[in-house]
């Protein structure tokens, strides 16, 4: 899967999250509600740490090639 990809799964995934488990995912993840809706809306980009701690907060393994090449 390529980067643009995994953002848009982990964007519609997080967007679907009911209300009150928004919370609980910005406190896993390390961030603010703010700053976990404005990365929703793509008012704000994934860093590629970000988007390792979605994944393993769903149980997912992190398999993407990263924007710009390899790992």
């Amino acid at each position: 899967m390529n980067w643009e990809e995994l953002e848009k799964r982990l964007r519609t995934r997080m967007d679907t999250t009911p209300h009150g488990g928004k919370k609980e995912l910005a406190e896993a993840l390390g961030i603010t509600q703010t700053h976990l809706s404005q990365v929703i809306s793509g008012k704000r980009d994934f860093s590629r740490e970000l988007a390792e701690k979605a994944l393993r907060h769903y149980g997912l393994e992190p398999d993407y090639t990263p924007k710009g090449g390899e790992l």
